[in-house]
């Protein structure tokens, strides 16, 4: 299950898409009753209690795997009990709301529109939702024992709008390339070779990396809003992974070339002292093995030395 969370200032547009006759079943309806234009005006006459609620529109579509539609399809009951749950988890409580489920596409989802000035005029607070709803969808996906999707992985990119379709390249993009380089230059020229344009954003007074931004057919995303593990610390992260990884990898290689060449000149042996000697003479792999390590703990210091100068294309 995943939540996707919008804010608004006026009800009148978002109720009345919600509530859409041929697409839409109204599920409960608590604070407010009528048809989508009452009810979008006795949402607005409560926000006037406070009117320094600028954003009086709480929405929330949530989301569920069409391996849950066979449960899920016929089950009003239950989607309503997973919105109720996901509505007190995230603090959506004492005011104004409408939960209605949709049926144009091949998933299941339902709406929760709802009042951010509750019924005494307070405001429901909207700090860190972000970072909550995920938790939040987590838990009850866990819960109810739903399929965890797999996201940006199985989107149909034929529905996608023209700037989401250019942020799902990238996201693509950077999912492929970032298993293949090693460091910062390799995947710049990788993704040009995908028309992806790559900047980073510098510090205007210590010169240093603050940021990265991709830029395709028009549309410019920084790496956190592609996903949180293409933020620029992530991204370094998994470069130095990839430097390392490949650094253990050579030695690793040739290790085994040695030992099979040692076991073909033993087979090829008659004299057993050549044996004793070729498994007693252990100075050559002891030696690589420091040279590995010494050579490892160069390249970390000057990765470090690196990130505090900040790094440049």
């Amino acid at each position: 299950m995943i939540g996707k969370q919008t804010k608004g200032t006026s009800f009148g547009g978002c109720v009345s898409y919600v509530l859409k006759e041929e697409k839409s079943k109204l599920l409960e309806a608590v604070g407010v009753e009528g048809t989508p234009e009452q009810m979008a005006e006795q949402f607005e006459l409560q926000s006037l209690l406070n009117d320094k609620v600028k954003n009086i529109v709480g929405h929330t579509s949530l989301n569920f795997s069409p391996e849950d539609n066979e449960r899920l399809k016929h089950d009003d009951e239950l989607m309503l009990q997973i919105a109720h749950d996901y509505m007190k988890l995230m603090g959506i409580e004492n005011t104004q709301y409408i939960i209605a489920r949709h049926i144009d596409r091949e998933h299941p989802h339902c709406h929760i529109v709802f009042n951010r000035v509750d019924n005494g005029g307070k405001t429901i607070s909207d700090k860190n939702d972000f970072r909550k709803n995920e938790k939040v969808c987590k838990m009850l996906t866990a819960k109810y024992r739903l399929h965890f999707a797999n996201g940006k992985d199985h989107i149909k990119e034929e529905r996608l709008r023209p700037y989401d379709r250019a942020k799902y390249e990238i996201y693509k993009a950077l999912k492929e390339e970032l298993s293949q380089v090693q460091n910062w230059a390799d995947l710049k020229d990788a993704l040009a070779d995908r028309d992806i344009d790559m900047k980073f954003k510098v510090s205007r007074t210590t010169r240093e990396i603050q940021g990265v931004k991709f830029e395709y057919n028009g549309f410019s995303f920084s790496g956190s809003k592609i996903s949180r593990e293409f933020s620029y610390l992530n991204i370094d992260n998994r470069l130095e992974e990839n430097a390392c990884a490949s650094l253990f990898e050579s030695p690793k290689q040739e290790s085994r070339h040695k030992e099979d060449n040692v076991q073909q000149s033993v087979s090829h042996s008659d004299d057993g002292s050549s044996i004793s000697l070729g498994l007693l003479n252990g100075n050559s792999s002891y030696d690589a093995t420091a040279a590995e390590e010494a050579e490892f703990n160069r390249l970390m210091k000057k990765k470090k030395a690196k990130r505090k100068r900040g790094f440049h294309l």
